[in-house]
């Protein structure tokens, strides 16, 4: 045990290790002050604490994205990042700061201007600089490869398209001031973050050439509210503003790709199911606890939370007018819920739906477990003879409405006609479990993934276009390429030859699923972290 005259020593020692450091004698006499000190921290934590400026002050942030932005490439020499967000816990403890939890579990902090500027000042200029420096790092390893411009972050990379100029600005100004004037930055910053959070950018370097390009954004956007984003007309036009439409409608390579993104989403974690509204506005995702969350694709942000269920949801659905979404738990009847008001539509007459697909012309078919038929999910109404054979998935619908494909019982592959109920064709039992299933438009073609690799096969013949090895077989299908997951990638791949046309790399973790919505006209696409991309299925491959 210490005696007091050892613990005296010890106390005295590290005020004078932290005044060494700091060039100060304690946090200050005021109320932030005695806050601060009240945390009894080890002088280590104490120091790390002021790496806490190097958040935006006043500006809300999402722990988790902010948390992997700081933390998850794990550079070596940065093991420290961990222990410093940890800190954030206490100063909440303190009164110092607030974290909001929100319905969907998701927790957001902001740093309030008092303390952001008592942290910055218990450390020097060069100490504040060569931090900053180092968590640009964790952005430069998220480019492609080394030398690649700034624009090329993937577009899951959110924490750093909105606050890469911030971090910029304290280490290499001049580098910040380049990034905010480049047209490319300029152009989809706008396209994917808004108006609003280049001004943020502007605002942050602020030099002559930056405020005349705030005043033509303001000039622009009129009287819009903060955080309003442009409809695509007004877009259009900000473009034309800053000199950017010609590079905007002709950018090639890279920029094609990222001029396709719509929309990003952080769902906070991997949703068991999700289904985009047909006009591509909203997006609804499903999970765990029976909530479910409906987004605004434009304004990339979460529009509602509705408590449904008790469970795991494990399916939702849109109507095909958009008026409604249909959720499913197992062994349940599916219920009916107003997207705008989140009040339950009653009464809905679906029974127990497994899955469903959309078709032409309104075309909606479900899956109803229970009885083992497919219904209409607005009437429950059979559509045609029921199936004779049960416990069906993976039903995957031809554009044209006329060929429905569905896994029967372990490799088996049946295909039917949506309409009738009538069974069109049995094909040989596949040599390994069925994982997922796509249709060509017409019906000419099937796509099957299973355990380890996706083939398509020419309908009635059988005979196989091509096979690939491929681990990732949650694919989406289009008459022309198919959506594959390869890691934190997507590979666009010609459905007549199996050839690579592109790589979409826009997410910074894993990706799991890819899924086109009714009509074909967007591609979603979700990996391990969350982060859902909504992209424009016609701006995708050449």
């Amino acid at each position: 045990m210490r005696t007091p005259w050892a613990r005296r020593r010890g106390e005295r020692y590290r005020r004078e290790y932290w005044e060494q450091q700091t060039g100060h004698k304690d946090w200050g006499d005021d109320r932030i002050g005695v806050a601060l000190e009240g945390l009894d921290l080890y002088t280590q934590d104490a120091l790390n604490l002021r790496r806490l400026s190097a958040v935006p002050a006043g500006v809300e942030l999402n722990v988790k994205e902010l948390t992997e932005a700081w933390d998850r490439v794990g550079h070596a020499g940065h093991s420290h990042i961990h222990d410093t967000l940890g800190l954030f816990e206490h100063l909440h403890r303190a009164g110092l700061m607030r974290i909001r939890k929100t319905d969907d579990g998701k927790r957001w902090l902001t740093v309030p201007q008092g303390l952001h500027e008592r942290l910055k000042s218990r450390w020097s200029a060069e100490e504040a600089a060569d931090w900053h420096s180092q968590l640009a790092h964790n952005a430069l390893a998220l480019l492609k490869k080394p030398g690649d411009p700034w624009r090329t972050l993937p577009a899951g990379a959110g924490y750093w398209w909105r606050h890469l100029v911030w971090h910029l600005q304290h280490f290499d100004p001049d580098q910040a001031a380049v990034l905010v004037a480049s047209q490319g930055w300029q152009i989809d910053k706008i396209r994917r973050f808004g108006a609003q959070s280049l001004l943020a950018d502007l605002a942050v370097v602020d030099s002559p050439e930056a405020r005349a390009t705030a005043a033509v954004i303001n000039e622009v956007m009129g009287g819009a509210e903060p955080g309003a984003r442009l409809d695509r007309g007004k877009q259009s036009e900000l473009l034309r503003a800053l000199g950017h439409e010609r590079a905007a409608a002709g950018g090639r390579g890279g920029g094609r790709k990222l001029s396709a993104v719509r929309g990003v989403l952080q769902l906070g974690s991997n949703p068991w199911d999700f289904a985009l509204s047909p006009d591509g506005t909203w997006l609804v995702a499903v999970g765990i606890r029976g909530l479910f969350q409906v987004y605004d694709v434009e304004a990339q942000a979460l529009r509602r939370v509705i408590h449904g269920p008790d469970g795991t949801i494990h399916h939702c659905g849109v109507s095909p007018d958009g008026s409604f979404i249909m959720t499913s738990t197992a062994g349940e009847k599916a219920q009916a819920w107003d997207p705008v008001s989140g009040e339950e539509i009653l009464p809905f007459k679906a029974g127990t739906v497994g899955e469903s697909v959309h078709g032409p012309d309104g075309m909606w078919i479900a899956y109803n477990s229970f009885t083992g038929s497919f219904v209409d999910p607005v009437s429950n109404e059979r559509r045609g003879t029921k199936p004779t054979t049960k416990n069906m998935s993976h039903l995957a619908l031809s554009a044209d409405g006329k060929t429905l494909a569905t896994r029967g019982r372990g490799p088996q592959i049946l295909l039917w006609d949506p309409r009738s109920g009538r069974l069109l064709a049995e094909l040989p039992d596949q040599p390994i479990s069925v994982h997922q299933l796509g249709l060509a438009p017409d019906g000419s073609w099937i796509a099957i993934g299973d355990e380890d690799r996706l083939r398509i096969l020419e309908l009635p013949s059988l005979r196989e276009r091509f096979a690939r090895k491929q681990m990732g077989t949650r694919f989406a299908t289009t008459e022309d390429w198919l959506a594959i997951p390869a890691r934190e990638h997507v590979q666009i791949r010609s459905t007549h030859t199996g050839q690579l046309l592109t790589t979409l790399e826009a997410h910074t973790d894993v990706v799991l699923d890819c899924r086109m919505s009714p009509g074909r006209k967007y591609l979603m696409s979700v990996d391990r972290g969350g982060t859902l991309i909504v992209w424009d299925a016609a701006a995708i491959a050449p």
